[in-house]
């Protein structure tokens, strides 16, 4: 889901104010989860302890709407996506290995040089083909959603994943919202045009990939989680290849197979260590 944000925000381009197209996005996904989450039953109020974790988490999701946006079409994708992931991963393990304190593995170590080594064969980055204001941003922003993602953690396992995207999404409306005013953005009165079509499938998109985001990551490890990340990359580049007819090289073949061993590496060593062969079963 989250390989074809790129997609869709290169074809909204400079249709929409950067803050405008947040918290517009954020706004029908809003009105689209809340009646599910009454219907549920799952908006519940937050325990004493859990409200710190709650502030964090809030502060960080405020951040990651944005800033990728505005990096999408202000630069290639592809060195978006790679200052973007490195933001990801490099939150995510800090978070990881210092807050949560998970142990530092050598089949971790040896996993996130594998994702790195598959990014750098994959992307091509050229200082001469965005600004270091996008390159900031899309930088920041694999901070902000690292720490989000990391964050969740506390929190996806007593609360609804669902909720959790809610109210980040009702951040994220107020914060931009906020800031689009103050930008002097112009507020667009919704249209039947195909800026509004791809705004729509843009939103649908943060829908579900953030709710599969939450819902995976109770499963996981968060320096295990950010080593999938580097997976919407492989999507990213399909997606270019489909699309904007972007040509298959080498290099892209080598990264997408790094960044895949770097993905089941994980996982891998742990179904092997635990002498545990999964097996296929018919329903």
């Amino acid at each position: 889901m989250f390989g074809s944000y790129g997609v869709w925000s290169k074809l909204i381009g400079s249709s929409f104010g950067v803050f405008y197209q947040g918290w517009v996005r954020a706004l029908l996904i809003s009105l689209a989860l809340f009646p599910i989450l009454l219907f549920t039953k799952k908006i519940v109020s937050f325990e004493r302890n859990d409200r710190k974790w709650l502030a964090i988490f809030l502060i960080f999701t405020s951040f990651t709407t944005a800033p990728i946006y505005y990096a999408f079409t202000h630069m290639d994708l592809s060195a978006a996506y790679l200052l973007f992931f490195v933001g990801v991963i490099l939150t995510m393990y800090i978070v990881g290995f210092t807050l949560f304190r998970e142990k530092i593995t050598k089949i971790k170590l040896i996993a996130l040089i594998t994702a790195c080594l598959g990014l750098y064969a994959v992307f091509s980055f050229s200082a001469d083909t965005f600004t270091p204001l996008a390159a900031c941003m899309a930088f920041l922003n694999g901070i902000a959603s690292g720490g989000e993602i990391a964050f969740s953690k506390k929190l996806s396992g007593s609360y609804s994943p669902l909720y959790l995207s809610w109210l980040s999404w009702i951040a994220i409306l107020v914060t931009n919202g906020i800031m689009s005013l103050a930008a002097g953005e112009i507020q667009h009165v919704p249209s039947f045009d195909m800026a509004w079509f791809y705004l729509v499938a843009y939103a649908t998109t943060g829908i579900i990939g953030f709710w599969l985001v939450l819902k995976g990551i109770q499963y996981l490890e968060n320096s295990i989680g950010s080593l999938l990340t580097p997976l919407e990359v492989v999507f990213g580049i399909l997606f270019g290849i489909v699309i904007f007819n972007e040509s298959l090289t080498f290099r892209v073949v080598l990264g997408g197979l790094l960044i895949i061993v770097a993905a089941i590496l994980p996982h891998l060593h742990k179904i092997i260590s635990s002498g545990r062969v999964p097996t296929a079963s018919l329903r």
